[in-house]
């Protein structure tokens, strides 16, 4: 097994799981800080208390039906219990190419199912119904994720000197994120997510408003503070609020983004133009998420395909046979 470079040393799993873990993620420099803080939750909140003792070695499949069968008792959501037991089966595969254990235990068990999230469309009369009802320091704000698609993070990192009223552009090209309890600027979501976006009139000229009454130097978007907007204290200060004043409860400002598409598709947008506009990293991405907002596509095109061949391709019309 030496010579084959498969030998495993009898005592190499007996490090505790909770120890490898925390080697395992202090070696990611490949995740961005948001990732890291969210894998640490995972790790202290839900897989230590578990697993944390147990050496790697000795970790078996039911040792996960015990944890996700306590976590659920505990009200733990399912969405939330799949994530760690993902991770878990994540660092467990890296015991494995390390040559701590055999095999992953953990890859044979049943995660619970992802649960469906519902888009949320909003239409222009709820749109305007929500602006109305924001808090005026934070409606151009909500007006541009409506306007431009762009997430959270994008706009609330977004520097002045991003946004050129000039040329009507605005580049995205870092987001914020709460990194352990803070907020900090960090690269977008994907490559593709950085982008230059065109600005429509009337959004320009709500923007200069803002950056003439309410920006910062670091912040087109800050807080009622003037640092920046922490998602956390927004959604239970101003958007939860908003939302109940205009009887909207249950709406993510996620949806904004999903409206955004919604509007580029009523008005023609080239499914292309969507992905751009959005930052998706693929145009499937767009596809899997918004063809059900292109009904009636396949008629449009036998229309155009018979303005635009018929008279060349189509069979002459054939006199009809005259019976005797």
């Amino acid at each position: 097994q030496i010579d084959l470079g498969t030998y495993r040393a009898p005592r190499a799993g007996n490090v505790p799981f909770g120890d490898f873990a925390d080697t395992w993620l202090a070696g990611r420099y490949d995740i961005r800080p948001s990732t890291r803080s969210l894998y640490r939750g995972f790790i202290n909140n839900h897989l230590n208390p578990s697993l944390g003792e147990i050496p790697v070695g000795r970790l078996r499949a039911s040792h996960g039906r015990d944890l996700m069968a306590s976590s659920k008792e505990q009200g733990v959501s399912d969405s939330l219990l799949r994530k760690a037991m993902t991770l878990a089966t994540l660092i467990l595969e890296s015991a494995v190419s390390e040559g701590l254990i055999a095999e992953n235990t953990f890859r044979r068990l049943k995660l619970p199912k992802e649960p469906p999230v519902e888009m949320r469309l909003l239409d222009r009369d709820e749109l305007s119904d929500l602006l109305e009802a924001m808090t005026p320091h934070f409606r151009t704000f909500v007006l541009t994720a409506i306007v431009l698609g762009a997430r959270f993070g994008e706009l609330a990192g977004l520097r002045p000197e991003n946004l050129d009223l000039l040329r009507r552009r605005l580049t995205i090209k870092e987001q914020l994120v709460e990194w352990e309890g803070t907020p900090r600027r960090s690269e977008p979501k994907t490559p593709a997510s950085i982008r230059t976006l065109a600005i429509p009139d009337f959004l320009a000229r709500e923007l200069e408003h803002q950056l003439d009454q309410r920006s910062t130097r670091d912040y087109v978007f800050p807080s009622e503070s003037g640092g920046p907007i922490r998602k956390s204290n927004f959604n239970r200060r101003h958007w939860q609020p908003t939302l109940k004043k205009a009887g909207l409860e249950g709406t993510r400002f996620h949806s904004l983004r999903h409206s955004c598409a919604a509007l580029l598709v009523e008005l023609g947008a080239h499914p292309k133009l969507v992905q751009s506009q959005l930052g998706h990293s693929s145009i499937r991405v767009t596809l899997d998420q918004y063809a059900f907002l292109m009904p009636g596509l396949d008629d449009r095109l036998a229309e155009r395909l018979n303005e635009g061949l018929a008279d060349a391709l189509a069979p002459q019309e054939r006199p009809r046979a005259v019976n005797d």
